[in-house]
């Protein structure tokens, strides 16, 4: 899984690239990522089903 595209540090001078992470520090920054992204699709699902019920 290619997370940064060229592994560039993107400006941030010193930072490590993904692969230069270990492993442990990879699995959980991909949990706490994948949790980010499924909660605030949560959210998001949860206020467009309050606004079909406002409408009715």
């Amino acid at each position: 899984m290619d997370l940064f595209g060229s592994g560039l540090s993107n400006g941030a001078i010193g930072a490590p690239t993904w692969l230069d992470l270990p492993a442990e520090a990879r699995a959980a920054l991909t949990s706490l990522m994948t949790q980010l992204i499924l909660d605030h699709a949560a959210m998001t699902a949860t206020r467009r089903a309050k606004e079909v019920d406002h409408d009715l």
